[in-house]
């Protein structure tokens, strides 16, 4: 007997246009109706999975920041986290800020980031010294460390590799791996 069904959001939930279709709507009913737990997970912060998770109606735990924290909404509790070394962290912005990539932390509830590539992004941005602050006080769950520039890719996962040997690279994009 199934008990849990554990959902990704982007394109597994919600369709290419971010939106939860009509019949995905009607199977995660028919599922809870069941009594069969549906689980959001996501690489998103909390927050954008809460909304989800209270928009349908799932279980109160969510999974989030590819798996580095699980939370129960209902009780308001984190079940589990793994937060990234904070010396890691800052070495890591460090590079970024140096080297003009985008760098992006998730901690509790929320994502912030240096430069914003989209506008609904622009409300997380903040400055250097907020993003240290950030460090300093908080436990960051996920990191991303981007650019559109493919080169500029391929040298960061050679430093990374260089620098950090107990660092995991998850969700490396299918064009460095070819």
């Amino acid at each position: 007997m199934i008990k849990a069904v554990f959902i990704d959001i982007d394109e597994t939930l919600t369709n290419s246009q971010g939106k939860i279709s009509e019949k995905t709507q009607y199977e995660i009913r028919r599922c809870i109706q069941k009594g069969i737990k549906i689980i959001l997970t996501s690489g998103r912060a909390r927050k954008d999975a809460i909304n989800y998770q209270k928009q349908i109606g799932t279980s109160p735990y969510i999974i989030s920041s590819n798996g580095a924290s699980c939370y129960d909404e209902l009780k308001k509790k984190e079940i589990f986290k793994e937060p990234i070394k904070k010396e890691v962290v800052k070495q890591l912005l460090e590079y970024a800020h140096e080297n003009e990539y985008t760098i992006k932390f998730n901690y509790n509830e929320e994502m912030v980031l240096n430069k914003a590539a989209y506008p609904d992004e622009k409300d997380k941005e903040k400055t250097i010294q907020e993003l240290i602050n950030i460090i300093e006080n908080e436990d960051i769950v996920q990191c991303v460390v981007s650019s559109p520039d493919i080169e500029k890719m391929m040298e960061l996962k050679k430093y990374l590799e260089k620098k950090f040997h107990d660092i995991k690279i998850v969700n490396e994009s299918k064009k460095l791996k070819n």
